[in-house]
């Protein structure tokens, strides 16, 4: 069956929209046809020429000379991308088919990783009941009873605060959760939230300043947003030096509000930072572990203000302290 040339020009345009690579070879190993997206496995334009002139890549080119004329699909990796290639024969020619599965791969690794940090973290607190339980079958101590039973409940608090942040994330990720934007004074937001932290200042004896003007309004989902702010300002408590400070303040900017939360802590290493926010990333774990925590709390930060079409970032010093810094843009409704 002919095809019409008006029908050919719209399906080769067809073929150079696709974000896949198509190639045709002919029976003498002549380039006969490349699609746009395939152009960048090529050191020039390939078409009319013999593969062996203008292959780049060497699993592209095994992928050409191959003779054996069976359909087939295979991974391969091509300019440090993987890429699910399909090879077809029709009419003695040879169409090679490559999609590029990288982010599908980064995906299935990344849930690979969660799940394995979900149980590590979990597996910990869980020993720890068993081995609670077990002693209080013979403990007869009164004493003791209560020292075990205290040890089981800061446990089972542990893993109740990390399948609650593990559902709240989830929820952001899913985009379940609408964002319902109201004004929110954020002097009196920052007030509460020093209220509520007030016992861990206690055991630190560290300050803290809530420098914001009294009448200064954002637009934010109230609730969402005093989780983000609060798991910063926890952070900056729990990782900072006896006798420190931590202060929150805000201005506008380029039609943004900022909000920052400044302590005098132990400061985040250079190389830790493009990390930070990332799902159970933790700069010293040891450390994180024994002051409790989920590994959870920054990235839950980032979604959050991130679902506010907002920004958050850290500029940190390791040993002098952080500052994190949230951007929203300025809107009334």
């Amino acid at each position: 069956m002919k095809i019409k040339d008006n029908t050919k020009h719209i399906l080769i345009k067809f073929l150079d929209y696709l974000k896949e690579g198509i190639i045709v070879v002919d029976g003498d190993k002549n380039i006969e046809f490349i699609n746009s997206y395939a152009s960048s496995f090529f050191k020039e334009n390939p078409v009319g020429k013999h593969f062996t002139e203008v292959v780049k890549d060497s699993y592209l080119y095994s992928l050409i000379s191959y003779e054996d004329k069976k359909d087939r699909k295979v991974e391969v990796e091509i300019e440090d991308k993987k890429y699910l290639v399909n090879i077809y024969y029709i009419e003695n020619k040879k169409i090679i088919h490559l999609q590029d599965i990288t982010p599908f791969e980064v995906y299935k690794q990344a849930k690979k990783d969660f799940v394995s940090n979900v149980s590590h973290e979990l597996k910990t607190p869980i020993s720890v009941l068993k081995s609670v339980m077990e002693t209080l079958e013979t403990e007869q101590d009164p004493h003791m009873i209560k020292k075990f039973i205290e040890m089981a409940q800061k446990r089972i608090n542990q893993m109740d605060n990390l399948v609650q942040d593990l559902l709240i994330l989830a929820k952001l990720e899913s985009k379940e959760e609408k964002i319902q934007k109201q004004a929110v004074k954020i002097h009196q937001l920052i007030d509460s939230i020093f209220e509520d932290l007030r016992h861990l200042t206690e055991e630190k004896n560290v300050k803290l300043y809530n420098e914001t003007p009294d009448n200064y309004t954002v637009y934010v989902d109230e609730q969402k947003f005093i989780i983000a702010l609060k798991n910063l300002v926890e952070n900056a408590i729990k990782y900072n030096k006896t006798e420190g400070l931590v202060k929150v303040y805000s201005y506008q900017q380029d039609n943004s509000d900022i909000i920052v939360v400044e302590d005098t802590g132990i400061g985040i290493p250079k190389e830790s930072i493009p990390l930070i926010f990332e799902r159970f990333y933790r700069v010293d774990k040891s450390r994180s572990r024994n002051i409790g925590g989920t590994g959870l709390g920054l990235s839950i930060v980032k979604h959050i203000i991130e679902a506010h079409k907002g920004k958050v970032w850290v500029e940190s010093q390791y040993g002098t302290g952080s500052k994190f810094y949230i951007k929203l843009p300025v809107e009334k409704i």
